[in-house]
């Protein structure tokens, strides 16, 4: 019996791990989206530069989009077991370009040759 509650205990503290992160993550995606609004506005009342929005915008998007990647789509926990899925569709997807560019060159040539 007590190899079970260790068990269910390891879960528990596991299980408690992830939803602290969900929440963290929760917290971070609102208070950055806040940021986003911040410096839409800011530019409206002309206190920062479009620019300089867009460059913090941009900035913000992509911290959200990695912390979305990571903990929503379990690539943090998950990543031995994606890494096999991912690196070779990383290797054929170039293949695939290269194999498909004789195609597209054809493809303009003989569009140009007749019309649109």
């Amino acid at each position: 019996m007590a190899h079970a509650d260790i068990h269910h205990d390891a879960f528990d503290t596991a299980h408690a791990a992830k939803n602290s992160a969900y929440f963290a993550v929760f917290v971070a995606l609102s208070v950055f989206t806040v940021v986003s609004f911040a410096a839409n506005w800011m530019v409206r009342h002309e206190h920062i530069s479009a620019g300089t929005a867009f460059a913090i915008i941009l900035g913000v998007a992509c911290i959200k989009a990695v912390l979305v990647a990571m903990i929503f789509m379990h690539l943090k926990w998950d990543w031995g077991k994606l890494y096999f899925l991912i690196i070779p569709a990383f290797v054929l997807a170039p293949m695939l370009v290269l194999a498909l560019t004789p195609d597209i060159v054809l493809y303009w040539k003989n569009f140009y040759r007749l019309g649109p």
